[in-house]
């Protein structure tokens, strides 16, 4: 399968991506750890276990938050 070039805003800054790429893909790529994060795609929290299954189309808005405990 061919890849295509695409942008993706990641956290309100845009960042080029191969397709087909997953949500995983793209955090694994960034440095990020899925089961470290939450991911927010398009609006929408995306559940854990949708991350790996989710794929990645030009203009996808995602914001990463890692949450901190304590108090």
């Amino acid at each position: 399968m061919k890849s295509v070039e695409a942008c993706i805003f990641a956290n309100g800054k845009p960042a080029p991506v191969s397709l087909p790429c997953t949500v995983a893909e793209f955090l694994e790529k960034s440095g990020w750890k899925a089961t470290q994060v939450v991911v927010e795609c398009n609006g929408s929290v995306l559940p854990r276990s949708r991350v790996t299954h989710t794929p990645l189309s030009d203009g996808d808005r995602l914001e990463i938050i890692v949450p901190v405990a304590g108090g």
